[in-house]
């Protein structure tokens, strides 16, 4: 499975293979989801509700250290670790 589109599913968005209005609701396309990857606006969201999920295990350690390096490629990679461990 695509790791942003992961990321996605785990923040509760609506995504679909092209951006469109459904149901009242734009839907993000899986090029938009690429923005985890890139920008710290996109990622920290998605931090911070691994934080609310699971504040004792050690892949919080892991998205901790990352953030502390200031590597968003680190930290994109553990939160998709604590993702795959979360489910």
């Amino acid at each position: 499975m695509n790791k942003n589109k992961l990321i996605a599913e785990f923040m509760g968005m609506k995504y679909s293979d092209e951006r469109s209005f459904n149901d009242g609701e734009w839907t993000h396309s899986i090029k938009s989801l690429s923005k985890f990857e890139t920008s710290w606006d996109w990622l920290m969201p998605v931090v911070e509700m691994c934080y609310h999920n699971g504040a004792d295990s050690n892949e919080i350690g892991d998205i901790t250290h990352a953030l502390l390096d200031i590597n968003i490629e680190a930290t994109h990679q553990a939160v998709i670790k604590f993702i795959k461990n979360y489910e």
